[in-house]
């Protein structure tokens, strides 16, 4: 098969860690306070504030720092570059295999360009293993049996990268490697199988999304907050998930507690629950994340995903601090509040807010706008304090463009808000609302915005208070919510992770 790409190899005598290059970034403690001079701000002093920032991330183990590599190229079929953080070693993937363990596991994938016609899978191998191919098609049968391209399944090629201990030492250098596909065919389940010859995974299935502006129903999951992964939640929530059938799913960070230490990631990636492993939902449903504070931008993170790379002003990370995509009639931007510089949250990134924004509300084809980010704008009485800085500079474009729902997590909690439009000092005004405290609906628009705090996916739990005046429902709960869309109606259904019961149900149609 012949390759259209760009090829760019270059080595820098720099230091790794996060951010895609340099030493992991100082997380400004403001990330960890209202900033708005709140009695909750004192609440705010935990251990989880700038979790890794002072951690060592790169270098051998003897402190020595390697030379570090990027690799960019286009993906044949693709319309964008695809970059790598600055890593110990990547190229392009050739029939190379480790005796150790060539075969792959932690099976992932995402979407990095848009959902009806790509996708991209992250799997992990020995550091001796360069093979990075996929085989897919739309005949199971041929996919399963196939150990190369034929009539009716194609391969592609992507590359690997090795990337070097992290914080605490980081568990040895770790490869992993990343294919692309584009050019398929919108609401179309393909199989596919990853590795190479002779040491391929099993096969899997995904189903491309509906054409951008489809009003067929959908439905996604969300949660955030699997660091430490008490009571095996993390894997019991995804289980949960994949029984319910979501097409996809936000999640709201802090997926580990040291972003720079992979022994963490191998353990998120390979959480199970004893008849299930997260490797069955994330191998067949996309998971869209955001950086959190304890990510903290590390190259661990960049280089296990793969988000769009549409890099805009003053972003790091190629491109995947913040990026936004479109599914069916809906659009989802996903931001980044855990940022090098504070200047950054008021400054270019909400240039880069407005102008999505702008694009988003004026399409025709979108109903629905959803927002996500770590660090919330609105909780009641819990470890960390709203967020003052974020919303003072992302709520004004909030209100403005009429985003629909909020998605956070960091408090180990569950928030939802009551519909709130403006603010009235530090606290957002409630807006017009039903009487299980939804948005209430004119000519097509919402009274305000849902805040929706999603933080109870295996992190230790918080307490939480239910008398702001902005809260609908709070519990110290372990939960995730599924939220449907039928053209104009929406579903927002939360449940406890342990025992799958129904614990918060509101809904509403524009």
């Amino acid at each position: 098969m012949s390759q259209r790409l760009t090829l760019v190899l270059v080595v820098f005598g720099v230091a790794l860690g996060g951010c895609g290059g340099g030493s992991t970034p100082a997380v400004d403690a403001s990330h960890d306070a209202s900033g708005d001079g709140s009695a909750d701000a004192a609440m705010d002093g935990s251990a989880d504030a700038g979790a890794d920032a002072t951690l060592p991330d790169g270098g051998g183990t003897d402190g020595s720092t390697p030379p570090a590599t990027t690799l960019s190229y286009t993906p044949e079929s693709c319309d964008y570059l695809v970059t790598t953080p600055d890593v110990d070693a990547t190229a392009r993937g050739s029939d190379v295999f480790g005796s150790a363990q060539p075969t792959p596991d932690h099976v992932h994938m995402s979407w990095p360009s848009a959902p009806e016609s790509s996708f991209a899978v992250n799997w992990h191998t020995d550091n001796d293993t360069l093979a990075s191919t996929l085989l897919y098609g739309t005949n199971q049968a041929a996919v399963e049996a196939a150990d190369a391209a034929d009539a009716d399944v194609t391969a592609q090629n992507g590359h690997y990268l090795t990337i070097p201990p992290g914080g605490l030492g980081g568990g040895g250098q770790t490869t992993f490697h990343e294919v692309h596909l584009c050019g398929l065919t919108p609401d179309t389940t393909y199989y596919y199988k990853v590795g190479g010859p002779g040491h391929w995974s099993q096969v899997f299935d995904v189903a491309t999304a509906p054409t951008k502006g489809t009003r067929a129903p959908f439905a996604f999951a969300v949660s955030g907050d699997s660091r430490s992964n008490q009571e095996d939640a993390l894997a019991i929530g995804e289980h949960h998930m994949l029984d319910h059938g979501v097409d996809f799913q936000v999640f709201t960070g802090d997926a580990v507690s040291v972003g720079s230490y992979q022994p963490e990631w191998n353990d998120f990636f390979s959480a199970t629950d004893g008849s299930f492993n997260v490797q069955d939902l994330l191998a067949t449903t996309p998971m869209m994340a955001v950086n959190g504070n304890h990510e903290n931008l590390a190259t661990n993170y960049f280089a296990q995903f793969a988000y769009p790379q549409d890099v805009s002003t003053g972003e790091g990370g190629q491109g995947e601090e913040w990026y936004s995509f479109d599914y069916a009639n809906a659009h989802f931007i996903m931001l980044n509040d855990t940022v090098v510089s504070s200047r950054t949250i008021a400054g270019n990134e909400a240039n880069w807010l407005r102008a999505d924004l702008e694009a988003a509300s004026t399409d025709p084809d979108i109903d629905w706008i959803f927002a996500s980010h770590h660090r919330p704008i609105y909780t009641c009485g819990s470890s960390h304090a709203p967020a003052g800085d974020v919303r003072d500079a992302w709520q004004p474009l909030f209100d403005e463009f009429q985003v629909d729902v909020v998605l956070t997590g960091h408090n180990h909690v569950y928030h939802r808000s009551r519909p709130v439009r403006g603010l009235s000092g530090t606290e957002g005004i409630v807006a017009a609302e039903t009487a299980d405290h939804a948005p209430v609906i004119s000519a097509g628009s919402p009274s305000g915005t849902v805040y929706l705090l999603s933080g109870g996916a295996g992190a230790p739990l918080y307490s939480t208070r239910s008398d702001c005046a902005f809260t609908a429902t709070a519990m110290a709960i372990r939960t995730y919510s599924t939220i449907e869309i039928d053209g104009t109606s929406l579903m927002l259904s939360t449940y406890s992770t342990m025992s799958d019961a129904l614990v918060d149900q509101v809904a509403w149609t524009k």
